[in-house]
């Protein structure tokens, strides 16, 4: 059977019986006109078009259609030929009723068809429709985003405020739909999102009870940004200076804007952090009050810092001297069962000159300066250590000694 689809003869034959039948058919009316006829005359008929579409033609502008009759019922008559290769070829053809010159109101018109065979005489049920048509009218209404699954977030992260960009859409409708118009909104599914949602959303338009409208809108679909953030805390940053300032100069103020900032990562991670250091200024690249941006350094584990960069502000003055004396040098890191004896009692005592600008200096006090050595790690006996000096910033130290004597020995049980 394929093999006699498949031949050239065949589709010719079929081609050709589908040609005659289609020529007897246009030339049926031509054959039944010839004297004596070459074929037997055949007789008019009918043929009924159910259901079939309604056209309008209006000023689209400015009118809105809101009742006529959807479908009607087309009756046919004529020579059979004509009817038959009707139903054959579906030839396009329109009925409609014309109220390009109608205003908003309640009309009565008739039914107009066109691009039937003229040979053919139609009949159109019902002959006329009711017609409403009113004004157009356009609002300007804000879009509401809804987040679908919003307690289903990814664990851990926070929902920020969805931004809809544009702000409003345009409805354009009849009057009497607008009316109905309660809200415009847009959903966002946030299921298990771990980042920020930026997506294209089609609008919704509901009426007073809930129920969706289908009506013209601009635009039909808004840009929605829903902010995904993970965890996040505040910490302060911590500026160390190195280099040394120009001879005679002195810190007289160094701000940090901001003094915080927000770092984001995995909660056990960011509730370890207390501060963040290791943003370094210059002071050898300092000759004036100027303000210098450092980059924050992200801390192992941190996703993300914000701001990445801060501004230090640094004011400079004339560097003067205080001197403060008797310091007593401080212990730090002995352990228990085991005392420090100096080489002397005056080894206990240093003499400091703080050197800085004269507003800093006006605030000091010989409690704000502590003078200490750390024996942690160290061995019975004698050792040479380094006296170490805590201040406040802004200031630098000079002492009359740089180290001190001691003896570690190992206190008696009584």
């Amino acid at each position: 059977m394929d093999k006699l689809f498949n031949s050239p003869w065949f589709v010719k034959i079929i081609s050709f019986f589908i040609a005659l039948m289609l020529f007897l058919m246009v030339n049926m009316d031509n054959f039944n006109n010839q004297p004596g006829g070459v074929l037997p005359r055949i007789s008019d008929g009918s043929y009924t078009l159910e259901e079939v579409e309604l056209s309008a033609y209006y000023d689209e502008e400015n009118y809105e259609i809101t009742e006529i009759t959807e479908t009607v019922q087309v009756n046919l008559r004529g020579p059979q030929s004509v009817l038959t290769m009707l139903q054959v070829t579906r030839p396009a053809f329109d009925v409609y009723v014309d109220l390009r010159d109608r205003e908003a109101g309640v009309h009565h018109v008739s039914i107009q068809h066109d691009g039937f065979p003229n040979q053919l005489s139609v009949s159109i049920a019902p002959q006329f429709v009711r017609v409403v048509l009113q004004d157009k009218k356009t609002i300007s209404i804000p879009v509401e985003v809804d987040l679908v699954n919003e307690g289903e977030v990814a664990e851990g992260y926070s929902i920020g405020e969805p931004i809809v960009t544009p702000v409003n859409v345009e409805i354009t409708a009849a009057e009497e739909w607008i009316d109905q118009v309660a809200k415009v909104k847009a959903y966002v599914d946030v299921k298990d999102a771990d980042k920020t949602i930026e997506q294209g959303v089609p609008v919704k338009i509901y009426d007073h009870v809930g129920n969706e409208l289908q009506l013209d809108v601009e635009p039909s679909v808004v840009d929605v940004k829903v902010p995904i953030t993970s965890p996040h805390t505040d910490v302060p940053v911590k500026v160390t200076r190195v280099g040394e300032l120009p001879e005679g100069l002195s810190v007289d103020s160094l701000t940090v804007d901001p003094k915080e900032v927000r770092i984001f990562g995995p909660q056990d991670i960011i509730n370890a952090i207390t501060v963040i250091d290791g943003l370094e200024l210059d002071l050898d690249e300092i000759t004036e009050d100027q303000t210098v941006e450092l980059e924050v350094p992200k801390p192992t584990g941190v996703e993300r810092v914000d701001p990445e960069k801060v501004n230090v502000t640094v004011e400079l003055n004339e560097q003067e001297s205080l001197g403060f004396y008797n310091i007593p040098v401080e212990i730090s890191g002995l352990v228990d069962g085991y005392r420090v004896n100096f080489e002397s009692e005056a080894g206990r005592f240093i003499d400091v000159v703080v050197k800085g600008t004269e507003t800093v200096l006006s605030k000091i006090i010989d409690t704000d300066i502590q003078a200490y050595i750390d024996v942690n790690e160290l061995s019975l006996g004698e050792h040479v250590v380094p006296i170490q000096i805590n201040g406040p910033q802004d200031l630098s130290f000079e002492t009359d000694r740089l180290e001190a004597v001691i003896t570690i020995e190992e206190v008696e049980n009584e």
